[in-house]
């Protein structure tokens, strides 16, 4: 039975064809997409399509702002204040969260606001966002600006407005901008970073995070003996990661090692293995 399943997956991927760059969808091949889908669902699921001429509604967007800028307001009841308002998509609320980030000093305001522009996926905010982006030296405050801008699905801009200030002297990439390049899809990017990353003197921790990075970018060859080892081993964790890691390879020897962790005495380890040969027979789940 074990046999005929990994089988009957290759078939499934040979028939789609096999590598990721000629266009198969594997979802441990597209966590960005997978993530990015899940995003969307959630911020349609969330934001409230309401009337914004609405008396009711009008009645409480004016009171959250008078309460936020009371003079006695604290740190806490602004945030309720924010999040309150966090699923009204009101040209109101957004001109209101866009006037916070314009005089609020406190750094946390700042980023829960900027939270709420992305779930309500407020695009006619857009021209400011890259505005601020343009003149804040804040690398912190810039890739939260990016990445609410990736959730607009707006990557292009998000990349942009990174590349100010994401790349040292010597023109390498900085490092704490490589999760947030990642999500606005600059896939050459990132994947040379991790390379450059495998060529050093890394402990085996780091070895194996980095590998299991590359599988996510086609890269199979130098990645699967040191995937193939953690998975054999007892850390829960990485054997865990590692099945998602062989999930990305998806080659025969990759789907058997799969497949023998079914009836694994981990029980946690056991359902992941079976979730992970489920996704790669469903293929995709978002269009």
């Amino acid at each position: 039975m074990k046999k005929i399943m990994i089988l009957a997956i290759l078939l499934i991927l040979i028939i789609n064809g096999f590598a990721q760059e000629e266009g198969v969808y594997n979802r441990f091949r597209h966590s960005r997409e997978e993530y990015i889908a899940v995003m969307r669902d959630l911020a349609n699921d969330n934001v409230r399509n309401i009337d914004c001429n609405d008396e009711r509604e009008r009645t409480e967007i004016n009171m959250c702002k008078t309460v936020f800028y009371s003079d006695t307001s604290s740190f806490e009841s602004k945030r309720e204040t924010i999040q309150i308002l966090r699923p009204t998509n009101c040209q109101e609320v957004i001109d209101f969260y866009i006037d916070i980030l314009k005089n609020e000093t406190d750094t946390r305001i700042r980023h829960n606001v900027l939270e709420c522009l992305g779930w309500t996926r407020a695009k006619s905010s857009i021209p400011f966002l890259l505005e601020v982006a343009n003149k804040e030296n804040d690398l912190a405050f810039v890739k939260n600006i990016a990445r609410v801008l990736c959730v607009m699905e707006e990557f292009d801009k998000a990349s942009f407005i990174l590349d100010r200030l994401c790349f040292n002297e010597d023109g390498s990439v900085n490092k704490d901008c490589i999760e947030t390049y990642a999500f606005t899809g600059k896939d050459e990017l990132v994947k040379n970073y991790y390379l450059s990353e495998w060529e050093k003197d890394n402990d085996e921790d780091n070895k194996f995070r980095i590998a299991l990075r590359l599988t996510e970018y086609g890269i199979y060859d130098i990645t699967f003996s040191i995937i193939k080892e953690n998975l054999l081993g007892t850390d829960r964790w990485k054997r865990y990661s590692a099945l998602a890691g062989l999930g990305a390879i998806a080659t025969e020897e990759a789907l058997e090692l799969i497949e023998n962790c079914m009836d694994d005495d981990d029980i946690v380890i056991a359902n992941y293995a079976k979730f992970v040969l489920l996704c790669l027979k469903e293929g995709r789940r978002y269009e």
